[in-house]
């Protein structure tokens, strides 16, 4: 099981550069946690004195504003890290994690974690780039939410699903998101309504652009939706 994690860790986005003996270690630094498909790993406003690496499952990170809206950033797979902000500057939980699929995570404490960053540099600075990534995609919804319409950000959030969980057809060009999620979580990734996106998937449904099977959608006509992005 170790050397199991300790391979995961080798494709994380912050442990990844390290050599199997240093990450052999932060395994075994770490617990283990299953969680359920929908249950929430911490919300917003919750203190943090952990952080978690994703061994398996997908998860969301999403804020909730004050009227109830919730937004959703980011989608997160296995080897992937979230809960590390609340451990560098000691504030509370600034989003809410959900399970979008059952998980299973190696969790870090607080002591563990400022540890590992002051014996090791690359840690810092990769901690440093992930935390740059995140504004960025941050500033690019907020940005896409303002500037462009629905139906722009709808095509251009599924292109990006198919991008990383699509299985392309070479018969007929066509792209399947192998990745479940409801019209409500489209609908926090792009910030809409769940009827603003039922009602644009269901309008390119009869034009032909894409169909939905089993709750997962396929790009027929992945071009048409490039050209509204």
């Amino acid at each position: 099981m170790i050397d199991h994690d300790a391979t995961l860790l080798a494709s994380s986005e912050l442990f990844g550069g390290l050599d199997l003996r240093d990450r052999q270690r932060i395994v075994q630094l770490c617990s283990r946690r299953r969680i359920a498909a929908r249950q929430v790993v911490f919300h917003q406003g919750d203190p943090g004195r952990e952080m978690f690496v994703v061994v398996a499952g997908r998860l969301k990170i999403s804020v909730t504003s004050a009227e109830g809206k919730e937004l959703s950033f980011f989608i997160l797979d296995a080897g992937s890290i979230f809960g590390e902000l609340a451990l560098l500057d000691g504030e509370r939980r600034s989003a809410t994690v959900t399970a979008i699929t059952p998980c299973e995570l190696l969790v870090l404490n607080v002591g563990d974690f400022k540890r590992l960053l002051r014996e090791n540099q690359l840690i810092g600075l990769r901690m440093l780039s992930i935390l740059a990534g995140r504004v960025r995609a941050t500033t690019a919804l907020y940005e896409s939410s303002v500037f462009i319409e629905i139906p722009g950000r709808l095509a251009g959030r599924l292109l990006e699903l198919a991008a990383e969980y699509g299985i392309a057809s070479d018969a007929d060009g066509s792209v399947l998101i192998d990745l479940k999620l409801s019209q409500y979580e489209l609908g926090t990734l792009i910030n809409a309504s769940r009827e603003s996106v039922n009602k644009q998937l269901k309008t390119w449904q009869g034009q032909g652009i894409i169909a939905i099977s089993g709750g997962r959608i396929k790009l027929l006509e992945p071009g048409l939706l490039e050209a509204l992005t």
